[in-house]
């Protein structure tokens, strides 16, 4: 594999292969998403450059997944839910600013054979579940699996988070690390370093909080770059309640690994409070009157506490509340339009295969 800068200062992984395409071998890839539950923010650069950000997310199976099909030509065929579209690698732009992230990769990844590529989803579109982590990660490992290089999960992560911020998106590695990994993972961010590490959560543990969790879609996608980009704004400008906010969520993590470690779920749902309030006190772009709305009523039927998903300002909230008000809060969310999403955790993390188009399927 030969690599070169293009013009905006990013790598360019140029036509390599390790030998001949089989055009009867097909290639799947899939990853999870994640509900971060505390900390989020903190592994953004501009924070962890200066103090180490925390974090503490949960890998859950609503997955992204691709399939890949080799072509004779140097030509690769995307079809996604939203369009199709095809690009001739010879003759690619090798600036990737404003395109959107499967774009950049392929742009960027560039195996030397052609191919056809179909992605799924399983999120609603800008629901804060980490997806565009999960499709970075997912198409960088399939992509290089398909040119015959195998890379170590740092390795996926690195590559996925700078393609994904060369694009102008001013993402933290928090959820590229969920998706490769699966799990529970406590994550230790100080600029480009990430120390993840894995919780290794008693099973009645993990099942008593699947069983007391509720994820919820607003209904309104957010528009995580642009949120972002105002949080970074406000704390490179020195704003006094966004830095005060981050160092809290930062302490929340923390705390909510020690609880979990222990097995003290009866803090979880104040902690995921306490997260959201510091979360909104990050920018007002963070929260909306559909999201405060929303919140009143899972409260007003029981809900203990929760936090949005992500960025905020839409897409998915996460809840913690005795398992007997679950049913009640549903039925409520949903009579005004914020459909509940069933969902469990994923242990499995990042899982890439090969295989022949013409073997028998048993």
């Amino acid at each position: 594999m030969t690599g070169e800068r293009n013009q905006s200062g990013g790598l360019i992984q140029e036509d390599f292969t390790s030998g001949m395409v089989d055009m009867n071998t097909r290639f799947y890839a899939q990853a999870p998403t994640r509900i971060d539950l505390a900390g989020g923010w903190t592994d953004l650069i501009p924070f962890a450059m200066e103090t180490d950000g925390f974090v503490l997310n949960a890998a859950i199976d609503l997955y992204v997944s691709a399939t890949l099909m080799p072509q004779e030509r140097k030509v690769v065929t995307l079809q996604s839910a939203d369009a199709q579209q095809r690009f001739c690698l010879q003759s690619a732009p090798s600036v990737i600013n404003g395109l959107s992230l499967p774009e950049a990769i392929i742009l960027t990844v560039r195996p030397g054979s052609g191919y056809r590529l179909a992605l799924d989803s399983q999120v609603p579109k800008g629901g804060g579940l980490g997806g565009s982590g999960a499709i970075g990660v997912m198409l960088v490992s399939l992509l290089h699996t398909f040119a015959g290089k195998q890379l170590k999960s740092r390795q996926i992560v690195d590559i996925a988070n700078q393609i994904e911020r060369e694009t102008g998106i001013p993402c933290g590695k928090q959820d590229h690390y969920a998706s490769v990994l699966g799990g529970f993972n406590f994550l230790q961010c100080h600029g480009e370093a990430v120390v993840a590490t894995r919780l290794n959560l008693n099973n009645k543990v993990v099942q008593r909080l699947q069983q007391s969790l509720f994820l919820v879609y607003t209904g309104e996608s957010h528009f995580s770059g642009e949120i972002l980009q105002n949080v970074v704004d406000a704390y490179i400008s020195g704003n006094r309640q966004t830095r005060e906010a981050l160092s809290a969520l930062r302490r929340i993590a923390q705390e909510m690994k020690v609880a979990l470690c222990q097995g003290d779920l009866s803090s979880i749902g104040y902690l995921l409070a306490d997260n959201w309030h510091y979360q909104k006190q990050l920018h007002p772009s963070v929260t909306s009157k559909r999201v405060e709305h929303l919140f009143e009523i899972a409260e007003r039927n029981g809900s203990i506490g929760g936090k949005a998903c992500g960025a905020g300002g839409g897409g998915c909230l996460v809840f913690y509340c005795p398992q007997d008000k679950k049913k009640t809060i549903a039925e409520a969310l949903m009579a005004v339009g914020a459909p509940s999403i069933r969902f469990s955790f994923d242990f499995k993390g990042l899982l890439v295969r090969s295989y022949d188009r013409n073997a028998p399927s048993f």
